[in-house]
């Protein structure tokens, strides 16, 4: 009886270090996933300030879209005019869907509503970003990546490429 009871407390202690590395290690991945948060909620709020503020001084964003689409923008001035330029249209909407962390890299794959998607005739589109994040701040967004394996994405791509914008 004695070798069985100590049996299911090995068991025990091990599934409780199981649980406790799981946990420490969402408590590690909580970090950048909370900055990526923050900076959506500032956009979704018009906050420009309080989304450039997430960035780091040197930080890049590399984008298919607005202001960094013909060349990355580099530091916060270029971030802020890119992020301006963002939030004046206020039927944008984007929610994560699935996001993947290792250590300091961000892999988030998220969908995209906006009156423009939808003059192309779509609901939404389905987009993959990086984020790159070195402490509490952004060092890298590399974004926005389409899923072309997505019907409403391909669609929106077709008349995307028809219909070029400026920013």
């Amino acid at each position: 009886m004695p070798k069985c009871f100590a049996f299911l407390n090995a068991k025990r202690a091990a599934a409780f270090v199981f649980l406790a590395a799981a946990a420490g290690g969402l408590a590690a991945q909580a970090g950048p996933v909370d900055v990526q948060q923050k900076l959506m909620d500032a956009l979704a709020r018009s906050d420009v300030a309080g989304a450039v503020a997430l960035f780091t001084d040197d930080a890049v964003i590399d984008t298919e879209s607005g202001y960094c689409a013909k060349s990355p923008c580099v530091g916060k001035a270029a971030i802020q005019k890119d992020f301006e330029r963002y939030v004046k249209d206020s039927t944008r909407r984007v929610t994560p869907l699935n996001t993947f962390v290792a250590g300091d890299v961000l892999v988030t794959r998220f969908e995209a509503r906006s009156a423009t998607i939808q003059k192309a005739g779509v609901e939404r589109i389905i987009l993959w970003g990086i984020k790159e994040i070195r402490g509490d701040k952004i060092a890298s967004s590399r974004c926005c990546l389409p899923d072309r394996t997505d019907s409403q994405t391909a669609r929106f791509l077709e008349w995307d490429y028809a219909h070029p914008s400026t920013p």
